[in-house]
């Protein structure tokens, strides 16, 4: 298979990294916010057991569509920073410290699911440490789409209105790593929106390297 065609597959990493947390999210329906009742935290864990768990099998399958998808940004990155990496390195450290720390939130809620019985009331503390985890992913996302777009807007990496999209990802990124100040639920709704807003960047990144496979 010619590196053309491996490039454009590369591509769909992104749409499948996508398509599988849209489905996970689904499945694991809409989580209580940290400040919740423990009481009420419970019951999310017990009635969506099966939901965490999926979430967090369709999860692990997406890491690898993403970092598939990365192999060719990071082709294309370090073509157009001229063999220097600096911001290359930036953008992968950014996506595998964040896909470390999102994975690990994950384990923690699919650890929690299948052992209600044993936590009871300390399931509040374990679904906190899950979203502090998340605040953590948040950091390193910021990281990574600030390379990534900041190499853009300086070299036409990728057409502007996505590098300003990407760059908005970052900033919602960044206001919701505030939780970890402060539990609220408006927090983990910014959160929220900035994954569909990065979502939404991935898609369009993604349908850029694909159109432009064969001249990369």
């Amino acid at each position: 298979m010619s590196d053309k065609k491996w490039e454009k597959y590369a591509a769909l990493g992104g749409v499948l990294f996508v398509v599988l947390n849209v489905a996970g999210s689904i499945a694991m329906g809409s989580p209580p916010k940290t400040d919740d009742s423990n009481t009420k935290i419970l019951e999310w864990f017990v009635d969506k057991e099966s939901g965490i768990k999926l979430a967090l099998f369709l999860g692990g399958l997406s890491v690898i569509a993403l970092l598939w998808w990365f192999g060719s940004l990071w082709r294309r990155m370090t073509a157009a920073e001229g063999g220097r990496h600096r911001l290359s390195v930036i953008a992968l450290t950014g996506l595998v410290g964040s896909g470390v720390a999102w994975m690990t939130s994950a384990a923690i809620q699919g650890a929690v699911a299948s052992r209600t019985v044993d936590l009871g009331e300390a399931v509040g503390f374990f679904y906190a440490l899950s979203g502090g985890m998340m605040s953590v992913a948040g950091f390193f996302l910021v990281a990574h789409l600030i390379a990534v777009n900041g190499l853009s807007m300086r070299s036409t990496l990728f057409p502007a209105w996505t590098a300003y999209l990407g760059l908005l990802a970052a900033a919602g990124f960044l206001v919701s790593t505030l939780a970890t100040l402060k539990e609220s639920g408006p927090f983990m709704l910014i959160g929220l929106i900035s994954f569909l807003v990065w979502a939404v960047w991935i898609l369009a990144v993604s349908a850029h390297m694909w159109r432009t496979a064969d001249s990369a």
